[in-house]
């Protein structure tokens, strides 16, 4: 599809979306519906969640860029060094799948990953409600051992790579941690930093990112950082327990719509 082509209302669409991306970015989590309005919304349709999904890297990594102006004083590296190795792993994986093209194996395995990723996402909430009364008296944990680590990092970077979904897998390792909500901010914006710059790789060595793309996301650069900044401001107006109880619903919400997108593929 031409640049020229966008319409006005097409390229509104197509900026909200990218607008909520950038208030979670800055650390207020209103993006798990983004994807899908802009796959809705995506003027080519044909190849509207292929060519979304390509679309939304460059502007991710734009993002990351803003959210580490306003974060990287409170994140914490040393929780997230032990994920690293294994999310590069689950990149690697992640863009094999994809060079297998559009299969029937290749969408049943994603159909069935991002059932599996909404089905923890659920028992995990429902889990810590049940434990809400133990959290409440226990001091902040560290970071779980190696062999969640691993597979927390895997998770991310395959359903990372492959849909830009990695969100609920990282509250679920960030959240247990009970950091405060700048640090909970902070953390998850350097850990995406680093993943969605590896993923460029791929990306771009598999043709996902294209010409037309990139000159639509120049257009809509300047809602970035304003979107960053309205996300940053929210999260510290918000009270921690209220912030901790939002992440929940939203995770709640997000492990939902995976389901039903899966059941539904």
């Amino acid at each position: 599809m031409n640049f020229d082509s966008y319409s006005l209302i097409d390229l509104f669409w197509i900026a909200l979306p990218v607008f909520m991306l950038a208030m979670s970015k800055g650390g207020f989590p209103v993006g798990t519906v983004s994807l899908p309005i802009l796959i809705l919304a995506w003027p080519d349709e044909q190849q509207a969640a292929r060519s979304a999904v390509g679309f939304l890297l460059p502007m991710l990594c734009a993002m990351d860029v803003f959210a580490m102006l306003f974060y990287r004083k409170h994140i914490q590296w040393r929780r997230l060094r032990p994920l690293l190795p294994a999310t590069l792993g689950g990149v690697v994986v992640g863009s094999i799948l994809f060079v297998s093209g559009e299969s029937a194996l290749l969408s049943v395995s994603d159909r069935v990953l991002k059932l599996c990723i909404g089905i923890l996402g659920l028992l995990f909430v429902l889990h810590q409600a049940t434990k809400k009364w133990i959290l409440r008296h226990l001091e902040n944990s560290e970071a779980p051992g190696t062999f969640k680590c691993s597979l927390y990092g895997f998770g991310a970077g395959l359903t990372s790579t492959l849909a830009h979904a990695a969100g609920p897998v990282m509250k679920m390792y960030l959240l247990p941690q009970k950091l405060p909500k700048l640090q909970f901010a902070a953390t998850s914006a350097g850990f995406f930093w680093m993943l969605n710059l590896a993923k460029m790789i791929p990306f771009v060595a598999l043709g996902r990112i294209h010409e037309t793309n990139l000159m639509l996301a120049v257009r809509l650069l300047p809602i970035i950082p304003v979107g960053v900044a309205v996300g940053y401001g929210l999260v510290r107006l918000t009270r921690q327990h209220h912030y901790i109880a939002f992440i929940y619903i939203v995770l709640f919400a997000a492990s939902f719509m995976l389901i039903v997108k899966s059941l539904g593929a």
